[in-house]
């Protein structure tokens, strides 16, 4: 469709064209620079010059990752346009014409993409100090008011950081305090009487089962977390959970910002809708979660139920360097609360695959009688014994490959022999690691059982969904097991079939599913 430009506009754009093609051209000279580093290798006995019992050399010149050529402003996107649903693949192509290690110049910043095991537990572990700050994606801000540093997982690695991690991830593990976990565990039982009820009302009709998914894993985190329910009929609950939503679909995708910043300005209004979707987050956890439970705190500071309580006694603290401001406190609930939106999309692909694998689902029914009976609530103790409903999330996992979230090198630096510049963004290809046939038997084929050898669960080392290393989610044992006990609770007591002519949808690279991704029926089992 063709259209008129205003002339000012025009001049907007060649001026913008200009600057884009100077930064770039900038750019690109600078990341082939001379970096001085060591790298680590074995000598060899062609190898004359190395120093005796030395495995160091030090390189003038150091060896670059190879890489496609890029182009003036827009780098290497063209590289991955035609991979626009699914970037991941383009990053899988070009890793088998560049090799395990290769490089990519995007938005005007040198990226290196790693698809090897060995190369990404190099970045993740064995050089995690050297790769553990985030990319400055303008996105990344806006999630967060203007600053990603007040992320838990978008933020820089830093001393305030490593303290508030260690918080959550041991609220979120249970260590040391039972009483957490029975706090845990008691927020999905409690939800599960509601779930059902709602499903049962809409028995033998064509529902967006993801609403009702999605009001009751935040639901549980609510309840965990700041000792609060919903109603599934409240309209501002239901809004801000839609906002999470929105913000998760946002967080799994790729926008050419990313890719080109300088064209912001041309994106005013998707910029703006990030902005008052956040900001109306803030404003319900502000309002209606902490304010409220800060006044019940108050009257009993010595009642600690949840992490709400927690971050208030560090509110408290009177160590001025070690206590919390408010907007430490919102923003650490805002980024927990928004795990309930990975949950919800979990479960709606884990529906989505047993219906188009239906003997999958028989198996799930058929080891749920066995092992729970029909009458049995499901316990996290019964996971255990449940290997198939254990083995189907991890495949579940897999096959989905949802993005490792990208790290950025600190300091000049190497990965698997290639020279780093310091700033370089890090694309830890977890897609190709999860569909590579030298890894899995048949990896495209959807196979529960890869996960079960010699009646035991065994996940191989290659296989992190959630990342490893000190930048790992803080999340997963919690999001897995929220995960088993709601597939569980709905297989054990419905039949799940699809509409006719209805056939879901799931694109891998990513967690998120649309809101309206697919309907389904819930009919009660014989």
């Amino acid at each position: 469709m063709a259209f008129a430009l205003a002339p000012l506009t025009l001049v907007l754009i060649a001026i913008v064209v200009v600057v884009a093609a100077l930064q770039a051209t900038l750019q690109y000279r600078r990341n082939k620079k001379q970096v001085k580093l060591v790298v680590r290798r074995k000598n060899t006995s062609n190898n004359a010059s190395s120093a005796k019992g030395s495995d160091d050399l030090e390189i003038a010149q150091p060896i670059l990752p190879p890489g496609p050529t890029p182009l003036p402003i827009l780098g290497n996107a063209h590289n991955l346009a035609e991979y626009k649903n699914c970037p991941y693949e383009g990053f899988t192509a070009l890793g088998k014409k560049y090799g395990r290690v290769y490089s990519l110049s995007l938005g005007g910043t040198p990226h290196v993409v790693v698809g090897n095991f060995n190369d990404i537990k190099e970045v993740l572990i064995t050089k995690g100090n050297k790769f553990d700050a985030r990319p400055d994606l303008l996105r990344f801000k806006l999630y967060f008011g203007g600053d990603r540093e007040k992320s838990l997982a978008l933020c820089d690695y830093s001393e305030l950081q490593k303290k508030r991690i260690t918080m959550v991830r041991n609220y979120l593990t249970f260590r040391g305090e039972k009483s957490f976990f029975e706090s845990f565990e008691n927020s999905i039982a409690v939800e599960m009487p509601v779930l059902k009820d709602k499903l049962d009302r809409q028995l033998n009709k064509t529902i967006n089962a993801k609403e009702i998914l999605s009001y009751c894993a935040m639901n549980i985190f609510t309840g965990y977390m700041c000792s609060k329910k919903f109603d599934y009929q409240d309209e501002i609950f239901q809004d801000l959970v839609r906002k999470y939503d929105y913000i998760f679909e946002d967080i799994n995708n790729s926008h050419v910002i990313d890719v080109l910043p300088i064209l912001a300005p041309f994106f005013s209004s998707y910029i703006n809708s990030l902005k008052n979707t956040t900001s109306g987050i803030k404003k319900f956890i502000m309002n209606s979660v902490i304010q409220e439970k800060y006044k019940q705190f108050q009257e009993n500071p010595n009642r600690i139920s949840d992490i709400l309580d927690i971050c208030f006694l560090m509110y408290e603290d009177k160590d001025e360097n070690e206590r919390w401001d408010w907007d430490t406190i919102l923003y650490i609930m805002e980024d927990l609360l928004g795990g309930s939106s990975a949950i919800s999309n979990i479960i709606m692909r884990f529906l989505g695959y047993i219906l188009l694998y239906p003997e999958a689902m028989q198996k799930l029914q058929e080891e749920i009688d066995n092992t729970i009976g029909r009458d049995q609530v499901p316990l996290l103790s019964n996971k255990k014994d449940m290997l198939y409903s254990q083995a189907t999330v991890y495949e579940i996992l897999r096959i989905t490959s949802s993005p490792i979230v990208p790290h950025v090198a600190t300091e000049d630096t190497s990965i698997g022999g290639y020279a780093v510049e310091k700033g370089s963004v890090i694309i830890l290809n977890n897609y190709e690691m999860n569909t590579n046939p030298d890894l899995w038997d048949e990896p495209d084929k959807f196979m529960p059982e890869r996960f079960i050898v010699d009646g035991n669960i065994k996940k191989p080392a290659h296989f992190i969904p959630f990342s490893t290393g000190k930048r790992s989610c803080v999340g997963v044992k919690i999001v897995v097991d929220i995960v088993y006990i709601v597939t569980t609770t709905i297989l054990q007591r419905y039949n799940v079939s699809l509409p006719e002519g209805v056939t879901p949808q799931l694109p891998k690279g990513k967690i998120s599913l649309a809101w309206d991704c697919f309907d389904m029926i819930f009919t009660l089992r014989d």
